[in-house]
């Protein structure tokens, strides 16, 4: 992470916990976690795995890669291309579905 930019950041937080920034420390009750990967198939290097996440829980499955340049190259293409969650604008956009409704 140290070598990561500020916007990398945001995106490994969103990544991770499906936000790109952190409530107030008054309002937030957990420990991000880092876990071994559990899906191993035979044959599969874990060097071929992308980490995943557990957004609710705030943790991270990350393979045992064999270096760390190649975990820093697959945390930056996980974090740059699997946003598929991002609870930032989950209130703004059940407004917007709420608002077309109303039409």
């Amino acid at each position: 992470m140290r070598g990561f930019t500020q916007d990398e950041r945001a995106a490994f937080l969103r990544f991770v916990w499906g936000r790109s920034r952190l409530p107030p420390p008054t309002e937030f009750d957990r420990n991000f976690e880092i876990h071994d990967f559990p899906k191993k198939e035979a044959g599969m290097s874990e060097d071929e795995y992308l980490p995943e996440t557990h957004t609710c829980f705030f943790q991270l499955n990350l393979p045992r890669y064999s270096s760390l340049e190649l975990m820093r190259q697959k945390l930056l293409f996980a974090i740059e291309n699997c946003r598929s969650i991002d609870t930032d604008f989950a209130v703004q956009d059940a407004e917007l579905e709420d608002d077309a409704e109303t039409w």
